[in-house]
């Protein structure tokens, strides 16, 4: 093994705390340490390494690209080097699973796999943490989470990451299913009647641009951008809007009859739909577990 002289497993903890905390102050607050030995083991990390692992801005400590690469290494070596401890104790490791969820398998794919896990796994814990896709992957990279279940990021915030396929997943413009935009050619019910885009922040929006420029339409502004169910929900339904959203957000409505599409005629509103994580699992760790389930629910669905 080619391990600096004088690493030690401090150095690596300390680090990752800073990684994820952004500050020395709150990190040291985490390790219950002073901001000085904290700071003076994160430099001496940085010393034995022969590289800077973060960037100092007023109080932010930000990776460098350096530091990027080693937090994914130093994560997958904690975690491995826990689960040796595990298995010479001869416990099980039942544990805590950290899922990031997007809303597209929120309302129906999730659920339905997480509940399967808790019936096989009745000591088990899963942690669920929901937001949009930016802070899901801040969530993700930093280790407050072990993965993220949605659709695929964008290329650019795919570098130490690995994206895993499961099914793709339409993008949908849908109404309450008594609108009258229901009888007319989408473009025209565009042009008719007020919109909901997904913000521009989401991955969706893309496709929704994509969509509206080949229809001639690239100049239609949005009354609101949401991609929140129950908001966007009870605007559709108290009024004429029409919403673009992925089918999985409104599988449940679609089902009960509540919200109805409008056929869009167009190959390209879908998109994948995935698990991103950071690195490879230990084997049938918590998080292996349930990844596997979602690949099992997925198979199961795409027939």
């Amino acid at each position: 093994m080619n391990i600096p002289p004088g690493l030690k497993l401090r150095h690596i903890e300390a680090f990752l705390a800073v990684a994820r905390s952004g500050t020395i102050s709150a990190a040291a607050r985490v390790r219950n340490v002073s901001q000085p030995a904290l700071s003076k083991t994160v430099n001496e990390l940085e010393t034995i390494l022969g590289t800077a692992l973060f960037e100092r801005t007023g109080r932010r400590a930000i990776l460098t690209p350096a530091g990027e690469g080693f937090r994914a290494h130093a994560l997958a070596a904690l975690q491995s080097l826990e689960a040796g401890v595990r298995d010479l104790s001869g416990k099980v490791p039942v544990g805590l699973v950290k899922v990031g969820v997007l809303p597209t398998v929120a309302g129906g794919f999730f659920p339905t796999v997480a509940l399967d896990y808790h019936r096989t796994h009745r000591d088990a814990r899963v942690g669920i943490i929901t937001g949009p896709n930016r802070y899901l992957l801040e969530m993700l990279r930093s280790g407050g989470i072990d993965f993220m279940v949605g659709r695929m990021p964008s290329a650019k915030n795919m570098p130490g990451l690995t994206f895993e396929h499961l099914y793709d997943e339409p993008v949908l413009l849908v109404a309450r299913a008594d609108h009258p935009a229901l009888a007319m050619p989408a473009p025209k019910a565009l042009t008719t009647f007020p919109l909901i885009a997904p913000n521009p922040g989401a991955i969706i929006r893309q496709i929704v641009d994509q969509y509206l420029v080949a229809q001639g339409l690239s100049g239609l502004v949005p009354a609101f951008e949401t991609v929140a169910l129950p908001l966007a929900l009870s605007l559709v339904e108290q009024s004429d809007m029409l919403w673009f959203i992925s089918r999985g957000v409104v599988e449940r409505e679609l089902r009960r009859g509540t919200l109805a599409a409008i056929e869009l005629r167009s190959d390209y509103m879908a998109g994948s739909v995935g698990i991103t994580r950071r690195f490879t699992f230990n084997e049938d760790s918590p998080a292996d577990l349930l990844a596997r389930l979602l690949h099992k629910r997925a198979e199961e669905m795409v027939g």
